[in-house]
Parts: structure tokens; sequence; C-alpha cells
């Protein structure tokens, strides 16, 4: 399923409707109708509805809607917020067709619309083209819909959400479900616009094809079907050496659980070999934990990996993955450990955690690598990547991460509650699993062994990622479904579900 932009979804209906020679009056028939349907399935035709309406296509689909609820018997009003005169093309079309039929409208008064005499109110006021804060009536619609105790069911939007942004201005609607039109907005996906939305429920008015054929920037939902499809099987003859060799740096002596966690989860993972390289005095931590790993014991300065490490050849014993960064530190000695693993390393590269912290200072090594670069850093730290606010970071994901995968040359897994892996390529993969219970130490350190784990099996680098990502989420969601509460869990219990997250997805192949 593709994301879009409000203004990308324009230019698909501007495209069906002048090239295709589809009716504008048409789309919204279908896209009302759709809409219809699904409060139809959730609602009984015995209950009260009231549909509030402005002068857009949001307000045309709101007439389709009350048009069909009323044919199957629903008791429906619908208010009018906005100038009866003002309606433009097909919005008009529909409210005319509404008003020959004889149905009524009644224009918008705050005291005498009381929201709790209703069972369900269907916002259709504003839709994606809405900028700034709400004005009257708009804004006193709004306030009575939230204060209200009805079912709220926004169309498309809700009401007062900018469509590519995170950041809501102070009154907006708190749907309890939206049904959007054929493709979400960027803004169901980021935060805190996302709990404005409720459940989404998308439905297909047509337009699917015309979407992946005219929106240049390819923006997909990754879902179970996605990594059903993707994930390797694993053949009978298969041998340790077919689940790919991979290295793991990490670890300090102030942190050797980092480096372990991560270990564990990328032989968890599945992977064939494993070699975990930390500093002397972590090893046996490792070693305690992990008997299956084999292990690469480097020197040591003030608890952190001493050097550039001059004498490891990552040619001489190839792997077929490499990642660095769990619970390293930001000693002096990791820079250049880092400027070499960028320069010398052949294979895909996952960075991670501390091994971000000297990116800024090594941006030409960066972009000079001809190999994958993968990078994970949370909010925070791509605020060091990036130079900006983290809330700027969190308001606009999509593209702040796509303007650094393009230029930098690098996967970037922006991590965050719907995780989104953008390609150097500018394509965008969203998560759709996972929970809060990801919110404690330790948890993405499993990510980058996931991920570890996974490029060495996996053919695509994206796919790979995409999938450690969903797993990982999925672990914690079959965490908090087993245990009904988020918090009393550690990133350890994550990895300890990793099979059952692995058998639901094997089950469906």
């Amino acid at each position: 399923m593709q994301v879009v932009t409000g203004e990308e979804m324009k230019e698909v209906d501007r495209y069906a409707i002048e090239s295709l020679g589809l009716k504008e009056e048409l789309l919204m028939e279908n896209a009302g109708r759709a809409v219809a349907e699904v409060i139809m399935e959730d609602h009984s035709l015995q209950e009260k509805a009231a549909i509030l309406i402005g002068k857009g296509n949001n307000g045309g689909d709101g007439f389709v809607v009350a048009r069909v609820l009323i044919d199957h018997g629903m008791d429906v009003d619908v208010w009018l917020l906005a100038d009866p005169n003002e309606f433009e093309g097909a919005a008009c079309y529909h409210k005319e067709i509404y008003e020959n039929l004889g149905r009524e409208w009644k224009e918008w008064d705050a005291s005498l619309c009381e929201m709790d005499d209703y069972d369900v109110v269907i916002d259709a006021m504003l839709g994606t083209g809405v900028r700034g804060p709400l004005r009257p009536p708009y804004k006193e619609a709004v306030l009575a819909v939230n204060k209200g105790s009805a079912d709220v069911i926004s169309i498309d939007i809700p009401s007062g959400v900018p469509s590519e942004s995170g950041k809501i201005p102070e009154t907006v609607i708190y749907a309890d479900t939206t049904v959007v039109i054929q493709a979400p907005k960027c803004s169901a996906y980021l935060y805190p616009a996302t709990d404005c939305y409720g459940a989404i429920r998308t439905v297909d008015i047509g337009l699917r094809k015309v979407i992946e054929n005219n929106v240049p920037i390819r923006r997909k939902v990754w879902t179970k079907n996605d990594v059903c499809h993707s994930l390797p099987h694993r053949i009978p003859n298969a041998h340790k050496g077919t689940h790919g060799k991979g290295l793991l740096i990490g670890g300090s002596k102030s942190m050797p659980g980092a480096v372990t966690l991560a270990a564990s989860a990328c032989l968890n993972s599945g992977a064939g070999l494993l070699t975990t390289a930390a500093p002397s005095s972590v090893m046996p931590v490792v070693h305690s934990q992990l008997p299956e790993t084999m292990g690469m014991p480097l020197p040591e300065q003030g608890g952190a990996i001493a050097g550039d490490l001059m004498g490891m050849d990552f040619n001489t014993n190839p792997y077929q993955a490499v990642a660095a960064g769990p619970g390293l530190g930001r000693e002096k000695t990791i820079k250049p450990l880092v400027r070499r693993l960028l320069t010398e390393v052949n294979a895909p590269l996952l960075l991670d955690a501390d091994a971000l912290y000297f990116l800024p200072e090594l941006e030409q090594e960066v972009k000079a690598r001809n190999a994958p670069l993968i990078i994970t850093p949370h909010p925070g730290e791509m605020s060091r990547l990036t130079g900006e606010k983290t809330e700027k970071i969190n308001n606009q994901r999509f593209t702040l991460s796509r303007e650094f995968a393009m230029e930098k040359g690098c996967y970037l897994v922006l991590k965050g509650p719907h995780t989104i892996v953008t390609t150097p390529d500018g394509d965008q993969f969203i998560n759709t699993s996972g929970n809060e219970a990801l919110a404690r130490g330790g948890t993405g350190d499993v990510l980058t062994g996931l991920i570890l784990g996974l490029l060495l099996q996996g053919k695509e680098t994206s796919a790979s990622v995409m999938n450690a990502v969903y797993l990982h989420g999925l672990t914690a969601d079959i965490a908090v479904k087993k245990s009904r509460q988020t918090y009393a869990m550690t990133a350890s219990d994550f990895i300890h579900l990793l099979p059952l997250a692995f058998r639901s997805i094997i089950s469906s192949f």
C-alpha cells in the first residue's frame, strides 16, 4: 500500500480526470459509497448519525455518504458549516443531488447541535488542503465533536490534521476511525498526528495503479504479507555456510550487554556463523551467555577497543555482512575503527549506536563507499547526523530521511513508532509492527543483531532490513499479547520470543 502527500493525491485525481477521462463526480460517488459501506459494517442502521460538512471535496464525499446512509434507513442529520453558495464542482454537484432528492440539511449552530444526541459523528469538514489553525465555525465544531461521546469517523483525514507533518495545531479532530480514500497520507504514520486518526480503514476507489504509475516518490507500507513473500526459505540440504558468515564489533567495559544482546539476536535470526569482536575483558561475558558465537578478543584501552586495529584484515577472512556499534563507547580510539570499516569492508556494513557518533566527521568516507551502508539512528542520533532539532526530525521523518539517504548513498533506518527505512534511491518503507514495549534500553541492540542476521541470509538489502524491522516489532506485539502489559519485560524477552515471531511468518508461507 502506497502512502502519499495531499498534493500527490491531488495530482493523481487530476491525472485520472484529465488524462484517463474519469469524471470527478464519479470519483466522489465511489469514495462516498465506499466510506458509507465501512460505516454500515461497523454500525447498526438503528443508530443516529450526524454528518458535519465543509465546502470542499471532503464535504462532497459527506453528501454522498449522507445519501447512501439515509437510503439504507439510518437516521441522519446533515450539518453544513460552509456557505451553501460557495460549493463548487463535484462537491456542488453532489450537494444538489442530495437536495433534489428532497433531503434536508441544517446550518451549523453550536447551540442547537448537541453531539451527545448522536451515536455516530461523521467528519466531512476539511480535507488535505487545510493549513494552520482552524477558524470558526470549524474550530467550535471540532471542539464539540471531541467533547461528545459519539463514535467519530473522519473521511480521508481528521479535520485540522496536516497531510505531510506530524505536528498538529491546537484544535483537531480526534477520530475513532479514519476511512482513508485509496492511500493513507504521510501524517497517518507521524506522531502526534497518528493519534488523531484512530483505526485506519483504507478503501479502494480504483486509483491504485494510477498512484503507482504517477507518484514519483515510493512510500510503501511493509506488512506481514511482504515479509512472507521476501523472507528466504531454508532448504533441506543447507549447511551453516549457506546462511552466511558475519562479524559483529562492539562492547566495552561499561556496556558488555549491548554486544551480547546483538549477537544473541543475530544467532536467533538464523545466521549460519557469527564472530563477535569485543575488548578482551568483555569476551568472557559474551561467551558465558553465547557459546555459539566465535570470539575475536581485541586490545583495549580504558575499557574500550584500542586503536584502529591495524592488525585486523577484513578481507583475509571475508564476511557476507559486518555490523558495529552496540556498546562501543565514544572513546577517541573508536573513530579510526569506524573509518577503517567504511573504507575497507566490501560487504554490507551496518553501523548503529556509538558507531554513528563519528559519522559527521567521516562524511567523505561515507559517500565514497561502494558496498551497501546501513545506519540505524533513533531521532536523537538523527539530529546529530543532520544538525536538525529532534522535534523537526519527528515531524518531518519522511522528507528528512529521504534527503539524507539519497545525499549520503546509504540505507537509513529511522527508528521510532512506524520505523521508516529509506534506500539510497529514495524509496521508503514504513513498518506497521511494534508497540511502546520497545521503549527500553537494549532493544536497539536486538534490532542491530536481527538486521545483521537477515543481511547474511537475504539477497536484497532493503527487504532484509525491512523484514528485520518488522520481526523486531512483531516480537514486541507477541510479548504484549502474552503478558497483557508493557511494563515488566526486558530486551532479552524479545529475543526469547523470536521463534514465535518467525513461526507466525513461516506458517503463512
